[in-house]
């Protein structure tokens, strides 16, 4: 309906569609098994493509039964968690609609601390494991959390910002850019 806003959401389906920074923690952790890191890597990609379309098939489903002079002013996710009051068959879409945006950024989170945590363990030639790591392990995830925390306690809008700019300049220039660049280099 608003062609003119597509190339808003170019940021976050960037960032929606970025895995490969917790590929090096999956290898690891399966111990370098090729036929057990294709099986993650091929089921941890289809089940959130195939909840994604659902997603998006029931955002969707519910925006177009709309009027359309409401749809820019209507929050969908609200709506459909919103939904419980007119029967059960609703009671069970807003539970499921709040139960798997809560899975999403379990899921996100965990992630994202694992591959964060080897990235600052290989940073600091910390191992990952053993006596030393557990020394360090406090320092680690204060390293990870305490930054975000510290931005988001000055400025509780940044959220947003940092996912424009981080999928419009980050992840483009780290994941769509940046490949080819070093592939043509080591031709």
């Amino acid at each position: 309906q608003h062609p003119n806003e597509v190339v808003n959401a170019f940021p976050i389906l960037f960032l929606a569609l970025v895995y490969q920074n917790v590929v090096p923690t999956v290898v690891a952790q399966l111990e370098g098994d090729r036929k057990k890191i294709t099986t993650a890597i091929a089921t941890g990609t289809t089940m959130p493509l195939l909840m994604f379309l659902a997603w998006n098939a029931v955002i969707l489903g519910n925006v177009m039964a709309m009027d359309p002079s409401t749809v820019g002013t209507v929050n969908p996710v609200a709506l459909l968690q919103s939904s419980s009051d007119t029967g059960s068959g609703q009671m069970v879409l807003s539970t499921l609609v709040g139960t798997f945006s809560e899975l999403a950024l379990i899921t996100s989170l965990i992630g994202f601390v694992y591959g964060l945590i080897d990235a600052l363990t290989d940073v600091t030639g910390i191992p990952t494991e053993g006596p030393v790591f557990q020394k360090w392990k406090p320092a680690l995830f204060a390293g990870v959390f305490l930054p975000p925390l510290a931005l988001s306690v000055g400025n509780p809008d940044i959220f947003y910002s940092a996912l424009d700019y981080g999928g419009a300049f980050g992840v483009s220039t780290l994941f769509l850019v940046l490949p080819p660049i070093m592939v043509w280099q080591e031709r």
